[in-house]
């Protein structure tokens, strides 16, 4: 009756009870903190992938802290001495980029990859209309932009640690679209116009399905 009567209403107004708000608040919360902890494996393996394609091949994937993920056969092995306490995971290449422009290009594509995904997400919740527990898997995955923004801004700009308190402490996305040839300003203006771009999409679709 509930969802009936919410239909009748103008658009913007529901008759959600503040407990039902809360609910869910709480369920999405979660939603955004499994999809984060999945977005640090993609994180990784967007590095570790991009490896492969410059032919430095990939030895391994790490998780705080430091156990091996990948390859499968070594999964549960310490990483060893020398794991940075900061670091969320890690992609250890098998041998040297074969070129500065490559070594750039891994470091680049841990955000990167996140943030492909995240601009595809918000793309799906245009073209598909999702409902239920879908809108809010992309809804969450949109929101993972924020990697990007987070590592080349925080670190870059304050000092700070790539989650605030924990993560990389060198803005690597930077750092690597450097290695590119792309100059400091340039980079750092995409970023940041493509985040604002980012949430104005996002804030355009929640008002139109709320």
């Amino acid at each position: 009756m509930t969802d009936i009567r919410n239909e009748l209403l103008p658009k913007g107004r529901s008759l959600y009870s503040p407990r039902e708000f809360i609910r869910s608040s709480l369920l999405f919360l979660l939603v955004v903190v499994v999809v984060s902890v999945l977005n640090l494996l993609l994180h990784e393996v967007g590095h570790c992938l991009t490896m492969i394609a410059v032919g430095s091949g990939c030895e391994g994937m790490y998780v705080y802290s430091g156990i091996q993920i990948y390859p499968l056969n070594e999964f549960g092995e310490e990483y060893g001495e020398g794991w940075p306490q900061e670091a969320l995971g890690a992609a250890v290449p098998a041998s040297s980029a074969p070129s500065e422009w490559a070594g750039g290009l891994v470091s680049l594509m841990g955000s990167g990859t996140t943030a492909i995904l995240s601009f595809l997400a918000l793309l799906g919740l245009y073209l598909f209309r999702p409902r239920g527990g879908r809108r809010w898997l992309l809804v969450a995955q949109s929101l993972m932009f924020l990697d990007l923004l987070t590592y080349t801004i925080l670190p870059h700009w304050f000092g700070l640690p790539h989650f605030f308190v924990v993560g990389g402490t060198r803005p690597e996305p930077l750092n690597g679209a450097i290695q590119m040839g792309i100059s400091e300003s340039v980079f750092v203006a995409g970023v940041l116009i493509f985040s604002l771009l980012m949430t104005l999409g996002l804030v355009r679709y929640v008002r139109q399905n709320r």
